[in-house]
């Protein structure tokens, strides 16, 4: 497409015009939905009663359809990637919408797709074939910043030898959905429990042997913030301060009417008394409620910006390929 790209925040972020509207012609493509011609910079698609129930939030409408026996038509979409995009020839009935980055219906979208995509298989059109396993994972490096990032793993199932890093190469070649009729596959036993196991122990001494300053960084951070905290609650000690700032309690907010009447008093006392009144008694915090309050904000702080890495796996692929994926080697 050639249509110029006036949305510099979904360029920077990589989610322009031109991607969403591949993406989502190739999700409607994947998910068999009926796409009718449009002009550029538009998608108009019928959507499958299943693929309708995941896009459209309206559960107690499809829960009175089947309960009654109803056949409702399909919903149409006329989906806009561009603010002038032709919107007049939409369809009858058909739901005109602007599809932008982070916007409701392009949410609908890719969390369909993730369902949809957990589990796949592709063919590589060749006299014999070879499967593979493909786990795709997520890699969170968190702190108080967080980096995620996506890594293919391939598993040869004659020798369970692992290539990481393959997915540059899988997008690079011409897989099809469907098995081609004059493939033959190689027969060899899968064992998905292996494949895992393995997978996770490789990302595990990847993230073992990279780079570590990011978590060093952060750790000195976190000490230093946490030495800030205990000064802090040290200097309300050492002051004698008989108050601390912190979210109140029930028991305080059941207080506050009470309170409310103690003011109305003094105000009424201190007209009766020329204008003269006693200030109120400030309420004493015990040093139990500050330490225990002292704990829980360590806590949180921990919990919020400690180093860690979380590992989470997003898809599992059977890939048929004629020759193997080129990728970085590592031994099993």
């Amino acid at each position: 497409m050639d249509s110029q790209i006036d949305e510099p925040v979904s360029e920077a972020s990589g989610l322009t015009p031109q991607y969403l509207e591949s993406f989502c012609l190739r999700y409607f493509t994947g998910v068999g939905a009926t796409i009718y011609p449009s002009p550029p910079g538009t998608l108009c698609v019928e959507l499958p009663r299943e693929v309708d129930k995941e896009l459209t939030d309206r559960p107690f409408f499809w829960m009175w359809a089947e309960a009654m026996n109803e056949n409702p038509p399909n919903t149409v979409l006329y989906l806009t990637f561009t603010e002038d995009a032709v919107t007049d020839v939409a369809p009858a009935g058909a739901k005109v919408e602007r599809i932008t980055p982070g916007c409701y219906r392009m949410l609908r979208i890719m969390t369909s797709a993730k369902n949809h995509g957990a589990f796949a298989a592709a063919y590589e059109s060749a006299p014999v074939v070879t499967p593979y396993a493909v786990l795709t994972v997520k890699i969170s490096y968190m702190s108080d910043r967080r980096k995620d990032v996506l890594e293919a793993f391939a598993v040869d199932l004659r020798d369970y030898q692992i290539t990481a890093n393959v997915m540059p190469d899988l997008l690079a070649r011409q897989l099809h959905d469907d098995r081609p009729l004059a493939t033959k596959i190689l027969p060899v036993p899968v064992d998905f429990d292996q494949v895992f196991s393995l997978v996770m122990n490789c990302v595990q001494e990847r993230v073992k042997n990279s780079d570590h300053t990011w978590a060093k960084e952060a750790t000195k951070k976190l000490q230093g913030e946490l030495a800030a905290l205990d000064q802090y609650y040290a200097s309300l000690a050492t002051e004698g301060a008989e108050t601390v700032v912190s979210e109140p309690t029930p028991t305080e907010v059941a207080g506050v009417a009470g309170h409310a009447k103690v003011v109305q008093l003094q105000d009424f006392a201190q007209q009766k008394n020329g204008g003269v009144a006693k200030p109120l008694e400030e309420p004493v915090v015990s040093p139990l409620t500050r330490a225990a309050e002292q704990e829980l904000r360590r806590a949180e702080m921990i919990w919020r910006t400690e180093p860690r890495v979380e590992v989470r796996p997003m898809q599992c692929a059977m890939v048929y390929l004629a020759q193997a994926p080129r990728g970085d080697a590592v031994s099993s």
